[in-house]
């Protein structure tokens, strides 16, 4: 059983999902021992970079798929960039000291760059056959069939769901997962969640559990917390931002890889 499920280079999507945790596990621990000293000592924060930079660097010549770097490079600049306007507006704040001046205060290097690895685990998961739902048929309505309604209406969401967590994370915990839930519940009511979206959602206990130690390992803090560390509007962010939005970015991701691979 073991030697189906692990195998360098994987093979089958279920092999690349264990690999990508494999190294997504050696981040955890590492946070887990130097995490809390990085906020004290540069010398940990360091430390932190070069086993993120390694093991990032082991992770694309031993388990790297064709495009996965186009992958990557969407999580550094959409989950890296979201990371930094967070810390610009106050949302959360980062413990550990940044070896780069510019980001004096906000975020350290590594935790850009790991957002990209973020990704590639996502990308995994979503190619199970479980998760994958109907393939993306560039029909869409603009764009020349790029774009949808639905996706529209999903980047309208994401934004105003960010400018409600920047001018209402100090609030009581409930007031801003109130207006999180209301703008994701009408978003469902309008476009209701497909069963691959559904079962996506129904697994994102580990993400949840996999932020929570980040947090408990003193990575990061935030304000109002009501499970491991984190607050509830969070948590109705993922169920949006992961099934949903993220999907739907891969799906056409995935489909100009194909496109570009039958040339």
């Amino acid at each position: 059983m073991s030697e189906k499920l692990f195998k360098i280079p994987p093979e089958t999507p279920e092999q690349r999902i264990v690999a990508e945790v494999w190294f997504m596990l050696i981040i955890l621990i590492a946070v887990a021992f130097f995490g809390q000293a990085a906020a004290y000592n540069v010398i940990f924060t360091i430390i932190l970079t070069l086993i993120f930079g390694i093991n990032l660097i082991f992770r694309f010549i031993l388990i790297n798929e064709k495009g996965d770097w186009m992958f990557f490079l969407f999580g550094v600049i959409g989950g890296g960039g979201n990371d930094l306007m967070s810390m610009i507006n106050g949302v959360y704040n980062y413990t550990s000291i940044t070896i780069i001046p510019l980001l004096n205060g906000l975020l350290p290097l590594w935790m850009i760059l790991f957002w990209g690895q973020i990704i590639l685990l996502f990308r995994k998961i979503f190619n199970l056959t479980w998760f994958q739902g109907d393939r993306f048929q560039k029909d869409g309505e603009f764009l020349k069939g790029w774009v949808d309604k639905k996706l529209i209406v999903d980047i309208i969401l994401l934004i105003c769901l960010r400018f409600i967590i920047y001018n209402t994370y100090k609030l009581e915990f409930w007031i801003p997962a109130l207006f999180y839930g209301i703008g994701i519940g009408v978003r469902f009511l309008i476009f209701p969640p497909k069963k691959n979206e559904l079962l996506i959602i129904g697994i994102l206990p580990y993400a949840f559990c996999f932020e929570g130690l980040m947090v408990v390992f003193g990575l990061y803090v935030y304000y109002h917390p009501v499970f491991l560390g984190m607050p509830l509007w969070l948590f109705l962010w993922w169920i949006f931002l992961v099934p949903i939005f993220v999907k739907e970015i891969f799906d056409r991701i995935e489909y100009y890889l194909q496109l570009k691979e039958e040339k």
